[in-house]
């Protein structure tokens, strides 16, 4: 017996074609948090002088690949995480590896507890990225002792901390509504 054609399941999905534009466009949408991270890596890495540029660089980097990594993973790739930790290491002159291996922790824990999160409120949230920066800081200054041979004192390590979760919730904000002109553009 041979299928009904009018069944709709035997059907393919059709989609139009997207033009070089669409696509592009896309493709920009996709890549703008990298964009972003990036362009802040050059900003705060560049000699202008900016009071606390160290110390913040690291925050708003940490701050920025968890809200992408929770809210749209499809915008900041685990590839696309790691290749940023490894320019940030070499703009910084840390040791290789080290910001990469710490933002795919921050992008994992974000990736995964995702959907455990996304039903809770703004402050939940925070405070589950706050325990995340807490974590990365203080392995940061755990990778840092541990290369130099000695112990040293934790108190910047605790001001990053401190620094990155201040820094998230503006992030967050100006975040969300970019995330939100976005979304609405791909409305038709």
């Amino acid at each position: 017996m041979m299928p009904d054609p009018s069944m709709s399941a035997w059907e393919p999905e059709i989609r139009p074609r997207q033009t070089v534009w669409q696509r592009l466009d896309h493709g920009a949408r996709r890549l703008l948090p990298s964009i972003f991270i990036a362009l802040i890596i050059i900003f705060f890495s560049a000699p202008l002088n900016i009071p606390g540029a160290a110390e913040l660089l690291p925050a708003i980097v940490i701050a920025t690949v968890f809200f992408w990594s929770f809210w749209r993973p499809t915008g900041m790739s685990g590839v696309a995480v790691f290749l940023l930790g490894l320019f940030m290491d070499l703009v910084g002159f840390t040791p290789l590896g080290v910001s990469a291996f710490i933002l795919l922790l921050v992008h994992g824990v974000a990736f995964y507890a995702r959907f455990g999160l996304m039903r809770l409120n703004f402050l939940l949230v925070w405070g589950v990225f706050a325990l995340v920066a807490v974590g990365a800081c203080l392995l940061q200054w755990g990778l840092a002792c541990l290369f130099r041979l000695a112990v040293l004192d934790i108190a910047p390590a605790l001001f990053e901390a401190l620094l990155t979760i201040g820094v998230y919730p503006p992030l967050s904000a100006l975040f969300s509504w970019v995330l939100n002109k976005l979304d609405e553009k791909e409305d038709p």
